[in-house]
C-alpha cells in the first residue's frame, strides 16, 4: 500500500468509485462488481475504485470490510464459474479513504504506459 495520499492511483481511470463505509454496503455493491464483470471484462475495460473507511479508529474496520468485499466478489464470480482475472492495488486514497482499484491486467498496462511516458 502507498502512503501518499497524493498516489498517481488517485487519478486511475475507473468505471465507477464505490464508496463502502459499512459491511451492509458489501453485497450490493458486489453484485454490481459481478454484473459489470461479465459484460466489461469481454471488451477489456472492466475498472473499480472501491473506497474503504480511513482513520485510527477505523482501520481494523477497513479491513475487515475488505476482507468480506474480496470473499464476496471471488465466491459470486466461482458460483457462476468464472476465473477472475482481476489486478489489485491498494492505496491511500485520501485523508478519510483507503483506495482499492480492481481491474483487468489491460487497464493498468494501459495507465502505466501513460503514467511513464
Amino acid at each position: 500500500m502507498t502512503d501518499s495520499p497524493s498516489s498517481p492511483y488517485a487519478r486511475f481511470p475507473v468505471l465507477e468509485t464505490i464508496d463502502i463505509r459499512e459491511a451492509s454496503d458489501i453485497r450490493h455493491a458486489v453484485d454490481r462488481l459481478i454484473e459489470s464483470y461479465i459484460t466489461q471484462v469481454p471488451e477489456g475495460k472492466f475498472s473499480y475504485r472501491i473506497l474503504l473507511p480511513r482513520d485510527p479508529k477505523s482501520t481494523a474496520k477497513a479491513k475487515r470490510i475488505g476482507l468480506a468485499f474480496q470473499g464476496e466478489f471471488v465466491l459470486g464470480l466461482r458460483k457462476r464459474n468464472i476465473v477472475p482475472r482481476v489486478r489489485e492495488v491498494r492505496y491511500v486514497h485520501d485523508e478519510s479513504h483507503y483506495g482499492w482499484l480492481l481491474a483487468n491486467p489491460e487497464v493498468y498496462e494501459r495507465f502505466e504506459r501513460r503514467t511513464t511516458s
